[in-house]
């Protein structure tokens, strides 16, 4: 004599146990998907670290008409050498210089604070050859694969808001800058695009 209650209930059984094996698979394909994974969270730090530096470039390009910026600025007097931080200064990688300008200030204030890894580079039309060439004003090693590059290009004249003239400071006297003038027949003095390039240590 067959007892159909038992069947019943064993089969009451087996359709509980896919369910519950259901809600699990379930359950580990979502938590893949929350944002404690790597690959949302270094979305998210990259999404962080683009507004940052974004931020910090706006701030400094930021000018009254007629005046020129302080990123602006901080390009114009650059000497050409390539500086890294050290712990306390932006120190020049051959010698004993320090770089103090409006860049390293804000830098110091946001950036090293915040433990943020941090370069700049250069791009600018090479005078001889008239292709872009690329350096380094700020060099603090090679960047992780998440990071973020932000930028800001410059038209640089020879006739501008500083004393009638856009060129880099003491071009005549500092031969070390190596932004020069492009077309001297012309008000062209040179275009700059300026890198700011983030990364989490």
């Amino acid at each position: 004599m067959f007892d159909e209650k038992a069947q019943l209930h064993t089969l009451e059984g087996v359709a509980a146990a896919v369910i519950i094996l259901l809600v699990i698979i379930y359950a580990i394909d979502a938590t893949s998907m929350t944002p404690l994974t790597a690959s949302t969270a270094s979305v998210h730090v990259e999404t962080e670290l683009r507004a940052l530096g974004q931020d910090i470039l706006n701030t400094l390009d930021y000018a009254e008409p007629g005046h020129t910026s302080k990123l602006k600025n901080d390009i114009l007097a650059w000497n050409g050498s390539v500086y890294t931080w050290s712990g306390s200064n932006y120190t020049v990688r051959i010698g004993t210089d320090n770089l103090n300008n409006n860049l390293t200030e804000i830098f110091r204030d946001t950036l090293v604070e915040q433990g943020i890894a941090h370069s700049v580079e250069l791009t600018f039309i090479d005078n001889s050859t008239l292709i872009p060439y690329t350096v380094n004003m700020i060099y603090n090693g090679d960047p992780s694969n998440n990071a973020v590059v932000v930028s800001r290009k410059f038209i640089l004249q020879n006739i501008g808001p500083i004393d009638g003239e856009d060129r880099p400071e003491g071009d005549s006297i500092d031969t070390h800058n190596p932004i020069k003038d492009i077309d001297p027949s012309t008000n062209l003095y040179n275009i700059v695009d300026i890198r700011l390039i983030l990364w989490r240590m």
